[in-house]
């Protein structure tokens, strides 16, 4: 950098002390923010990298062009109109002459609008304004971030709510923070209750035992939970269930939240109970039968026992 470059265009009072002046210009060129100054009128008068990068111009070509923050943030359209009126948020906070904050939208050269947080910090000396200092943030990435997770968040209530189980989550200490619509629609109990009160007061009291005994202890030992329990429906009457729930962990391992599922396995149960009590029938039937049959076994062994004892007495 030479020393006739527009990026060393500094305010007198930097210029009039050079060590100072390549202090500022150090941390000036190395900021991850992006900052701007403008004079008295507005017109742009340095940038740092961050900036340049930010708008796509160099300080260079600004300061050639004698450009106003205004008109390299918000560049005409091919039209000719402005892109942006003159009111925009940067251009009031320029005007004001007071230290301000905001949020705008700058325009890249190619096109490419980037929402930016800004704060506008007038440079005096006596009463008289000599131009500003603008600190920009570049919200993109974040306002990106928001977006995707807000995408997330939609995807999974949609699962969560369409999907044929209750899905819950708690958090690391085991209150629940998050109960499907299917949870309220079955059990007829308003999710504000659910959360607050959790399982139990729709948990069958002989089931209780167990269900908390598993949960503490995989609140514990922060291995996964599996109960099988009854829950009262809305009609009164109860179902059973299998509650499942996992620990979702960070990279450090430390639990985030539990992410769980309550499924509907009655009409299985009572299923496998008929089938169970069938084969317990048909293995008292058999054994009833294998008991009938050894008693006849016998029975005709006595008989021709008895035949066998005549027909010795009747021989000569």
């Amino acid at each position: 950098m030479t020393p006739d470059s527009p990026r060393q265009t500094l305010p007198a009072a930097l210029q009039a002390r050079p060590k100072l002046e390549a202090v500022a210009r150090t941390l000036t060129e190395s900021a991850d923010l992006a900052l701007f100054m403008t004079d008295a009128q507005q017109h742009c008068i340095y940038m740092n990298a961050a900036a340049e990068a930010l708008t796509g111009r160099t300080l260079a070509e600004v300061v050639a062009h004698a450009q106003s923050l205004h008109a390299l943030v918000h560049p005409a359209a091919p039209d000719g109109t402005s892109a942006l009126d003159a009111e925009s948020p940067i251009a009031r906070a320029l005007a004001k002459g007071t230290r301000e904050r905001g949020e705008d939208v700058f325009v890249h050269r190619e096109g490419h609008p980037h929402p930016v947080a800004f704060t506008v910090s007038p440079v005096r000396e006596a009463d008289a304004v000599l131009g500003a200092v603008i600190e920009v943030r570049d919200l993109t990435a974040e306002r990106q971030a928001a977006a995707a997770l807000r995408t997330s968040e939609v995807r999974y209530r949609f699962l969560a709510e369409t999907i044929p189980v209750q899905v819950w989550t708690a958090t690391p200490d085991g209150l629940l923070d998050y109960v499907s619509g299917r949870a309220v629609d079955e059990f007829g109990v308003p999710l504000e209750t659910l959360l607050s009160e959790g399982w139990l007061n729709v948990l069958h009291p002989e089931d209780r035992p167990l269900a908390i005994e598993r949960w503490t202890s995989a609140l514990r030992t922060g291995e996964g939970y599996e109960v099988e329990f009854r829950l009262r429906l809305a009609s009164g009457q109860y179902a059973w269930y299998l509650a499942r729930a996992v620990p979702q962990r960070d990279a450090n391992g430390r639990i985030l939240q539990w992410l769980g599922t309550n499924t509907n396995i009655h009409e299985q149960r009572e299923s496998q109970q008929r089938t169970e009590a069938l084969l317990a029938e048909v293995a008292k039937q058999a054994r009833e039968t294998e008991a009938a049959l050894v008693r006849l076994r016998a029975e005709k062994l006595a008989a021709e026992q008895r035949v066998a004892e005549l027909e010795a007495k009747s021989s000569p």
